[in-house]
């Protein structure tokens, strides 16, 4: 499920994959349920059967003439990886900015739980 999900916002990023763009690509992980035992490394592995099986299908659909550069996935843990998700909670929360972009109760009581699909920090989720 987390690959589905991690890929899923990867192909939300509408990067071109034949163009010039470097082959490299980051996930970094952070936040307590990537802790688990070989998470990083099930993931890296993950990633890559499904980037390797895009890249496949992009050749076969072009009948050969694209030939994509290998892309090269890294999963990357780091000592904060456990609370880098409070950790940039908490930083944004002591700007002065975090009042403009959070919402407010009175916000969620007028627009209901969907104000929490948008968010001028992320952008529109969906």
């Amino acid at each position: 499920m987390s690959t589905a999900l991690t890929w899923q916002q990867r192909d939300s990023l509408q990067i071109e994959w034949h163009g010039s763009t470097v082959p490299e690509q980051n996930v970094v992980l952070s936040g307590g349920s990537t802790m688990f035992r070989d998470f990083g490394r099930r993931l890296q592995r993950d990633l890559k059967r499904v980037v390797d099986a895009r890249l496949k299908l992009s050749e076969e659909l072009s009948g050969g003439r694209i030939k994509p550069k290998p892309v090269e996935v890294q999963v990357i843990t780091h000592h904060m990886q456990r609370y880098a998700v409070w950790f940039g909670g908490s930083m944004l929360a002591s700007t002065p900015e975090f009042f403009q972009v959070c919402h407010t109760k009175k916000d969620y009581e007028e627009y209901g739980p969907s104000i929490c699909r948008h968010n001028p920090v992320f952008g529109v989720m969906s």
